[in-house]
């Protein structure tokens, strides 16, 4: 049964008193269960220090900003830095956010790293879809799964693009039509939260512009509605893939019920019956799909293509038994 993160911690001490505590761990569970806290605090009772993050000897690895991938460099980066001498005897931590985000070569890079892990290390991988993981990697790792205190709440946006997505899933299933009407209510959704930006932004020009009218000159005026330009468009990117994110973790919720680990699992969330419908390796190659169109909008393709390409490979038939239009297609926009 997954852990709530106090008694994951205590598991960990009470191994540690015992004189058995592993070099490598594999801590899972959905958006919200604690994971990172969890290896924050067994970082500080380790080494008896207040802090985690900011200590040279905690050594943290996540995805890259664009690729939303985790490169081979970076788990060299952190081999050499593990391979280095601890301050004060201290335990090193070498951390994996997101693990499932780990190219291929990456993943080998990292699993001679487990096979011989740095003297005094703890390699610690965490993520919210262990299956998409090597199973060589999982193998080495003590599986420390968690479960939230509190189910997480969607926020309205999400809430209503989840509850449509899972009535149109219920009513077509693994077809085209389908794919495409979750597309049509996901973009219906973004178009929302860009409106919200803009509107936001443009009560923060109007109160500006009457604050500072008398006092500044007209280039104010411009440089103002520059930043806020820029700004609507990175909070916008921000937002879009906040709500990727989350039916990322959706698909992860219906691996999760796949493989038998009910826990977290929001009821009514549709995950149930999606998870049903399809085997662990389909569920993984869809949610492989969500990824990939994070990547995809990162390189500035073409948004709307991108979105109806990736929700067909996510929601809609098998993709041996349908042409996806415009596939090839997908290419980045010049600046």
């Amino acid at each position: 049964m997954p852990f709530l993160v106090d008694e994951a911690i205590d598991y960990l001490v009470r191994a540690k008193n015992d004189q058995r505590l592993p070099q490598s761990y594999l801590v899972t569970g959905p958006i919200g269960s604690g994971k990172r806290e969890l290896v924050r605090r067994f970082f500080a009772e380790l080494n008896q220090v207040k802090t985690a993050e900011t200590h040279p000897d905690y050594h943290l690895v996540e995805p890259e900003s664009k690729s939303r991938r985790i490169l081979v460099e970076q788990i060299r980066q952190l081999e050499e830095a593990l391979q280095m001498k601890s301050i004060g005897g201290n335990w090193k931590f070498g951390v994996i956010l997101d693990a499932d985000r780990m190219m291929v070569q990456a993943s080998n890079a990292f699993l001679k790293t487990l096979e011989e892990p740095p003297g005094r290390s703890i390699l610690l991988l965490l993520t919210a879809i262990p299956e998409a993981l090597l199973e060589t990697i999982r193998s080495r790792c003590v599986q420390i799964p968690l479960r939230p205190a509190v189910p997480s709440q969607p926020d309205k946006v999400t809430e209503k693009l989840l509850a449509g997505m899972a009535e149109t899933l219920r009513r077509q299933p693994d077809t085209v039509a389908g794919a495409l009407t979750v597309a049509r209510l996901f973009q219906d959704q973004l178009a929302l939260l860009r409106s919200d930006i803009e509107a936001q932004h443009e009560q923060q020009l109007g109160e500006q512009t009457e604050v500072y009218k008398q006092r500044t000159d007209g280039r104010w005026l411009q440089r103002e509605e520059e930043r806020l330009m820029v700004l609507t468009e990175s909070r916008y990117v921000g937002a879009r893939s906040a709500l990727i994110d989350h039916l990322i973790e959706w698909i992860g919720e219906a691996i999760r019920i796949r493989v038998g680990i009910h826990e977290g699992a929001p009821s009514g969330s549709g995950a149930e019956i999606f998870a049903e419908q399809h085997s662990v390796p389909q569920l993984l190659a869809r949610y492989k799909s969500l990824v990939e169109l994070q990547e995809n909008l990162a390189r500035n393709v073409q948004e709307a293509l991108a979105v109806e390409v990736a929700f067909i490979r996510a929601f809609g038939p098998e993709e041996d038994t349908v042409p996806i239009r415009g596939q090839a297609g997908l290419s980045a926009t010049p600046p």
